[in-house]
């Protein structure tokens, strides 16, 4: 998937963090992309040093206040820089009216340890991005208070953590075993540092989210009907 969206014209925001800042050479070999490299024996693997990819869908409409997310990627790329952080590589997909407020927005910041693109992706690699991102964010809110965002559940189902912005019943998807809520951008800061910090480590929190995703991903259509047939059987009754 990588090595093909890296020749994509609407991902070439990306470029320059596989340049070498002194000669401007391609600092990825040649059987390298974004996250994986594979070895002489063909074996594939996450390369060292790689960054954190967080991904985020929206139809660029004003029911999602994207400057929550840009703040927060600013407030990271502050700390990291200060501290040695992960880069953050953020792929937001999706069409709308909004899209290029925000695209002028992105264009305006001054970001070292963070690296945004926006794109509209085919059906079939948008599973495949959610798959192998580590972490998708969701800024849904909802007037009712009632409705789930699907984007989660995407993200859910494809195995893949998920910090997402509160309100009402967001906690009938997202949990602690998932994932994390989140009611500004401080906060939201603060939850991608947490977890870029432990990305790594074999064990802790982000690992705990990971296995609680991917719970999540095992629950298949039949399954879930059934659970929720004999729930509204009970009242029924």
């Amino acid at each position: 998937l990588w090595v093909r969206l890296l020749s994509d014209p609407q991902l070439a925001s990306l470029q320059w963090i596989f340049k070498d800042t002194s000669s401007g050479n391609d600092v990825l070999g040649e059987h390298s992309a974004l996250l994986t490299s594979r070895a002489s024996d063909g074996t594939v693997s996450m390369r060292k040093n790689r960054p954190m990819l967080l991904v985020s869908s929206t139809s660029w409409t004003a029911d999602e206040d994207f400057s929550i997310l840009l703040d927060a990627l600013c407030m990271y790329d502050e700390w990291a820089s200060q501290n040695g952080g992960t880069l953050l590589v953020v792929l937001i997909t999706g069409k709308g009216p909004l899209r290029g407020h925000y695209e002028a927005e992105i264009d305006r910041l001054k970001l070292s340890k963070v690296c945004i693109a926006t794109a509209w992706l085919s059906a079939e690699d948008y599973p495949l991005l959610l798959g192998s991102a580590d972490l998708g964010i969701s800024l849904h809110t909802s007037s009712s208070g009632l409705d789930l965002p699907m984007k989660v559940v995407d993200m859910l189902g494809c195995g893949t953590p998920v910090c997402a912005y509160e309100f009402a019943c967001i906690h009938e998807l997202v949990d602690s075993t998932n994932g994390m809520v989140f009611g500004n951008a401080s906060e939201l800061a603060q939850q991608i540092q947490s977890l870029a910090a432990q990305l790594e480590s074999k064990r802790g929190p982000y690992q705990r989210l990971l296995r609680g995703a991917e719970e999540f991903r095992r629950i298949d259509w039949e399954t879930n009907y059934h659970a929720v047939l004999d729930l509204l059987n009970g009242f029924v009754k």
